[in-house]
């Protein structure tokens, strides 16, 4: 009875590249500036090692040597390339080689990997077995290189000619009796939405601080994933000089298909020390109050056409 043997072809492809420079000290002449390699391809794709033997950090206190990748012809390429890959310099000598694993999401607008100082030009100059007669190999090894396409995400803006504005006051009779960790003012409707006050007397994560937001509550005409875009300002009122702690901004409110809120505001309103002081008005006896002026400028994102006159209503 015979016996059958297949055979498996196994191909080898490279997944790294190592750049010797020969004349290093002629390099170093040239002073500061990108060095870049000639195209090699790894993984399917093309790419571009840059070295940089006199970058310098923020301070400019210290000269470094720097590597960074480039993606070659990214504008060409339908999708975008998430790679995860290693910067090298060897040490020849003792194998005590200079490494650095870097993350980079590689699309037409962002074709070139953040920059890694790797060793001082001191360091490497000084330090046996990076310099080798006058010739140094710089290397970068590609572990993973995934494509993948091109999701983007967009919005419209529509701004109404006729605004909507209004004004609502909550009243805290006893600041110390507030419900912890947040308190919630009651209802109010402006511009056909349905909003709500959020405070946390202690802040959200900083005990010495008071956190305050405006939050969407529900749309009157409920419609998932609508938007509304408003100017809003938010304060704690100084109930002695009127010399209120403000929080103002334009933003967008949205309301999910799972009817959660979201709140615009400020983590760290104003500190519980001067919310407390006497000399400020902001707490009279234990009685505060908070005011939030609305206006809506108009509505955003997918919204059907018949809704965006209902925000105005």
């Amino acid at each position: 009875m015979g016996s059958s043997i297949s055979c498996v072809r196994i191909e080898n492809y490279p997944t790294a590249f190592n750049w010797r420079i020969d004349g290093f000290s002629s390099l170093l002449e040239q002073g500061s500036g990108w060095s870049v390699s000639k195209k090699f391809e790894i993984h399917g794709h093309k790419w571009l090692l840059h070295v940089n033997p006199f970058d310098e950090k923020n301070d400019g206190s210290e000269r470094y040597v720097s590597l960074r990748l480039e993606l070659a012809n990214a504008s060409e390429h339908s999708c975008a390339v998430q790679a995860l890959f290693k910067f090298c310099i060897y040490d020849r000598l003792y194998g005590k080689h200079i490494e650095q694993k870097v993350y980079h999401h590689f699309e037409a607008t962002s074709a070139v990997s953040g920059v890694q100082c790797m060793i001082s030009l001191e360091n490497i100059m000084i330090t046996p077995g990076f310099i080798i007669d006058d010739s140094i190999i710089f290397g970068v090894e590609i572990i993973k290189a995934n494509k993948i396409p091109h999701l983007t995400l967009s919005g419209t803006l529509f701004l109404h000619k006729d605004k909507v504005s209004s004004t609502y006051i909550w009243n805290i009779d006893n600041f110390y009796k507030l419900p912890k960790p947040k308190a919630f003012s009651g209802y109010f409707n402006i511009g056909r939405c349905q909003w709500i006050i959020c405070l946390y007397p202690k802040g959200v994560e900083n005990n010495n601080f008071i956190s305050l937001y405006l939050c969407l509550s529900e749309f009157v005409e409920s419609v998932p994933n609508t938007e509304v875009f408003v100017e809003y300002e938010i304060c704690i009122k100084d109930q002695e000089k009127g010399k209120h702690m403000k929080n103002a901004g334009r933003c967008t409110f949205i309301q999910t298909a799972r009817r959660k809120a979201y709140g615009w505001g400020k983590r760290n309103f104003i500190s519980l020390e001067e919310f407390e002081s006497p000399s400020n008005g902001y707490l009279v006896n234990t009685r505060c109050i908070v005011e939030v002026s609305i206006t809506i400028l108009g509505s955003s994102g997918r919204v059907p056409g018949d809704m965006q006159s209902i925000f105005m209503k």
